[in-house]
């Protein structure tokens, strides 16, 4: 059995045992984001497991949305010499 460490419970970590008890059926990492209002790392997780509060009991495979950040344009000033070639 691995080593279990002690965990300072923050308001955070308290939220997400919170929604986990009350859980009916295992969340994503996003689901309990969600469910907590804020978002939800890794790490945060990762010392719950650790600490044996939380268990990992599986994977599932999501839909997920990619947004990326992209460049807009917009007209701005035309010299006069462009506006006149294209008349």
């Amino acid at each position: 059995m691995a080593n279990k460490i002690n965990v300072k419970l923050n308001e955070k970590r308290v939220a997400i045992l919170e929604v986990l008890k009350t859980a009916e059926k295992p969340m994503t990492l996003a689901e309990i984001a969600e469910a907590v209002g804020t978002e939800v790392k890794t790490g945060t997780t990762n010392a719950l497991v650790t600490a044996g509060m939380i268990r990992k009991v599986g994977t599932r495979k999501v839909a997920k949305t990619v947004y990326v950040e992209v460049a807009e344009y917009a007209i701005g000033e035309v010299p006069a010499t462009t506006a006149e070639k294209a008349e």
